[in-house]
């Protein structure tokens, strides 16, 4: 079963690869573009020298509970998350956080803390943005907001 799930994993990998390097079309399946997103998000933060420790992670406790990207960054826990959406989409990605997904990740990330035992010396909310075009032939955008406010004040 673990052997099937690399293989997928491989396969996803170089489907991506694909449609990256020969700007193909991507696919309306909201959850093959979140996943290319977070594919995208993950590959521009390792130009940036942030070290990957999770993607996608989720609660024990909670499985509803999740993180897109948990990454580490001179010494910093970052809590990444990410919102790829088509470049004609009628909000942006910074206007789709609502006050509910706020506080879903400050709760996501009050049990990351809780379950893995990271003490570092701090940690943040980066938002990391993807319009994804609707033709083949217009690059994607990506938007990085580090440090975002996910409190309401």
């Amino acid at each position: 079963m673990n052997g099937d799930k690399t293989s997928r994993e491989k396969l996803r990998l170089l489907y991506f690869w694909y449609l990256y390097y020969l700007k193909k079309k991507i696919p309306k399946d909201s959850k093959l573009r979140g996943e290319y997103g977070e594919w995208l998000a993950e590959r521009y933060l390792l130009k940036k020298a942030y070290t990957c420790l999770h993607r996608n992670w989720r609660s024990k406790q909670d499985r509803r509970m999740e993180l897109d990207l948990v990454c580490l960054q001179n010494n910093h826990l970052v809590f990444v998350e990410v919102r790829a959406r088509s470049s004609n989409a009628m909000v942006n990605g910074w206007q789709s956080l609502s006050p509910r997904k706020r506080k879903a990740l400050l709760t996501s990330s009050k049990h990351y803390l809780q379950e893995e035992k990271r003490f570092l010396e701090s940690y943040r909310f980066d938002l990391v943005e993807i319009d994804i075009p609707e033709n083949s032939f217009t690059e994607f955008r990506l938007f990085h907001h580090e440090n975002i406010a996910i409190y309401k004040r």
